[in-house]
């Protein structure tokens, strides 16, 4: 029976030590995230003032632990688009947290402020993980490549589609004006008729 002795029976033992070692670890737990959409483009031009729901996109955590992700938007370097404000974006859920193997649809929607500037408009939505520090980005391979165009709109048709949306989710709202108009009315129409009663000799 041959023996391996010294410093070479050493280095022919040590890989088997070695797979030995690495096969009886735990294996790591990792957090990672992918999306369902890879690509979002808005074929209609979208007006200023105007509020619009984007097609849903579900976000899934395919690592081995739980972990909480937090809905942004970044851009891609050097785009020739315009980067669109990301207060005009909101999304619900705005922070998710996932299970192994989870997911969960995420709905977003843009509004348009009334001074929107005309043009065509491109950004990245999607997750990015919490607690990896700050300054953490999302990448183009967990987000999806949004495109629109802001269609050219006078200032006034702005105002009023914001006014409208605010009165359409704050009905009670209605009632102030409508009492000010009432009460502004009643106003001019004492202030233009008077009346005198007299009895009869």
């Amino acid at each position: 029976m041959r023996r391996i002795s010294g410093l070479r029976g050493l280095l022919l033992l040590a890989p088997a030590f070695g797979a030995a070692l690495l096969g009886a670890a735990p294996a790591r737990a990792s957090q990672s995230v992918s999306i369902d959409v890879g690509r979002i483009d808005v074929t209609d031009a979208l007006a200023p003032g105007g509020e619009y729901k984007l097609p849903a996109f579900g976000v899934r955590n395919p690592g081995s632990e739980s972990t909480t992700y937090r809905i942004v938007v970044t851009y891609l370097n050097g785009q020739d688009a315009a980067e669109p404000a990301q207060a005009w974006f909101s999304f619900e859920p705005d922070e998710l947290t996932l299970g192994p193997g989870e997911s969960r649809p995420v709905q977003a929607r843009i509004t348009l402020p009334a001074d929107a500037e005309p043009g065509n408009y491109a950004a990245l939505i999607g997750p990015e993980i919490v607690g990896l520090g700050t300054g953490a980005q999302v990448g183009a391979a967990a987000a999806a490549h949004l495109t629109f165009t802001v269609a050219p709109s006078s200032w006034l048709d702005g105002v009023l589609r914001q006014l409208g949306r605010y009165f359409a989710q704050n009905p009670w709202a209605l009632a102030i004006p409508l009492l000010l108009a009432a009460l502004i009315a009643l106003a001019v129409v004492r202030r233009r008729f008077s009346f005198s009663v007299s009895r009869r000799a």
